[in-house]
């Protein structure tokens, strides 16, 4: 069986939940350029790490290394994955831990499957990956959704993500495979919420419904919430 390791592009979650600010601060995290006493934040969860420091990279190469080595997993699906091609402020598919990553002559032989958006501005980069790596594919999630719900003209797109996407992977030589095709995930609505409600509802955790996606393409089947 498979073992692939959840690796996590915020600090606070990175390997064992640890924080390194009382080490180095403003090594390890990117900090607000007008004032380094708040974080930016293209994860959503208060921090990310500095992509062009080379403590930052050396220890996450090193970490990689260890646990196929050590640990012996098959590979890494990395959460928010295009906070890691962060360097400066854009994501780059050219990036130094891209670079790392391509010529490491044991993490490049692992599967590499990256969540490829983050919260920040551009964050969203499906298709955008370098060729060792498989994505999860937003669009087919989204096609996948309409197409369920009865969503009218749907049906081009749906034979689009159901074929392979080629119009997101094959102008580099990805084949289909590229594509990691899901409907639901950790990230808000279950498959029995997409069938259950037309909308979310999370008064329940004192927010006021204001978190998470409104856009959750569900259908109620006629009648809000659960049977």
């Amino acid at each position: 069986m498979d073992v692939v390791y959840n690796h996590t592009a915020e600090g606070n979650h990175f390997g064992p939940t640890l924080s390194f600010r009382g080490l180095d601060n403003a090594s390890y995290y990117r900090l607000a350029a007008d004032d380094p006493r708040y974080y930016m934040d293209t994860t959503g969860t208060g921090n990310s790490l500095l992509m062009h420091s080379p403590h930052v990279l050396q220890l996450i190469m090193d970490s990689l290394r260890y646990w196929v080595t050590e640990m012996h997993v098959d590979g890494f699906r990395f959460d928010l994955a295009a906070t890691l091609a962060r360097e400066l402020h854009a994501v780059d598919r050219l990036s130094a831990f891209f670079d790392l990553v391509q010529q490491d002559p044991i993490v490049s032989q692992v599967k590499l499957i990256a969540e490829p958006w983050d919260v920040g501005e551009g964050g969203y980069q499906v298709g955008n990956f370098p060729p060792l790596w498989t994505e999860w594919n937003g669009q087919y999630r989204d096609a996948m959704r309409d197409f369920w719900r009865g969503r009218q003209g749907s049906m081009p797109d749906f034979a689009s993500r159901l074929t392979g996407s080629s119009d997101l992977y094959a102008d580099d030589g990805r084949r289909p495979i590229a594509s990691i095709n899901f409907i639901t995930c950790h990230d808000g609505f279950t498959l029995h919420d997409l069938v259950s409600y037309d909308h979310k509802h999370n008064e329940a955790n004192g927010e006021a419904n204001r978190d998470g996606t409104d856009d959750n393409r569900s259908w109620n089947c006629g009648v809000e919430g659960r049977p």
